[in-house]
């Protein structure tokens, strides 16, 4: 996917397809409360649409800036891990196998056995998995209470600095970059973590 994106920019830039300069001024000018209200809306449905959140955060702190694009990106990263538990929690069984695998789900208790209610928090800053957790967390009957605590213990520090890079890239490509950056360490991250996982006895 990474590769995608990076590919289609460089062909874009090439043939001269699209104008990359002052994109990032003409984002800055778009109405802050339709930037917000689209924003939140696609990270609210990301738990069922493949919408990439990372790239919406680091737009939102470039759209609206650091307090405003934070607060934004907290409360949309929350509402889809709440709607997500919502999911898992009340739908049913074909509709939850719809967007989580059983295999994912046991893959999901073992996380859980191993780093406990922490996972929810170390889970909500890699990509694809976030929206597996939550519906995990609402299949296994999780405490709403204790999966959001520490979903928010998570989210905040992510969301903290995916919105001060964005607030404070100049061009197109800064955004590009700084997207490619942090899905290359969440992706990392996740690796190295299964490992320990399946090394865990």
């Amino acid at each position: 996917m990474l590769a995608f994106v990076l590919l289609s920019w460089l062909v874009f830039e090439a043939l001269d397809l699209i104008d990359f300069e002052g994109v990032v001024t003409r984002v800055r000018g778009i109405d802050p409360v339709w930037a917000a209200v689209a924003i939140f809306a696609l990270l609210v449905v990301d738990v069922l649409l493949p919408v990439p959140s990372t790239p919406l955060i680091v737009l939102a702190g470039t759209a609206l800036g650091l307090p405003l694009g934070l607060a934004l990106a907290v409360i949309g990263s929350l509402g889809s891990s709440a709607a997500g538990y919502a999911l898992g929690r009340f739908a049913r069984p074909w509709l939850v196998r719809k967007v989580v695998t059983i295999d994912e789900l046991t893959e999901m208790r073992r996380w859980g056995r191993q780093f406990g209610p922490w996972f929810f928090g170390v889970a909500r800053g890699i990509p694809m998995m976030a929206e597996t957790v939550s519906v995990s967390a609402g299949v296994s009957r999780v405490s709403f209470r204790t999966f959001m605590l520490f979903t928010l213990t998570g989210t905040v520090p992510i969301c903290a600095a995916y919105v001060f890079a964005g607030s404070q890239a100049e061009t197109v490509e800064e955004i590009v970059m700084i997207c490619a950056a942090g899905l290359l360490l969440t992706v990392g991250l996740f690796y190295l973590l299964r490992r320990f996982v399946k090394a865990a006895p």
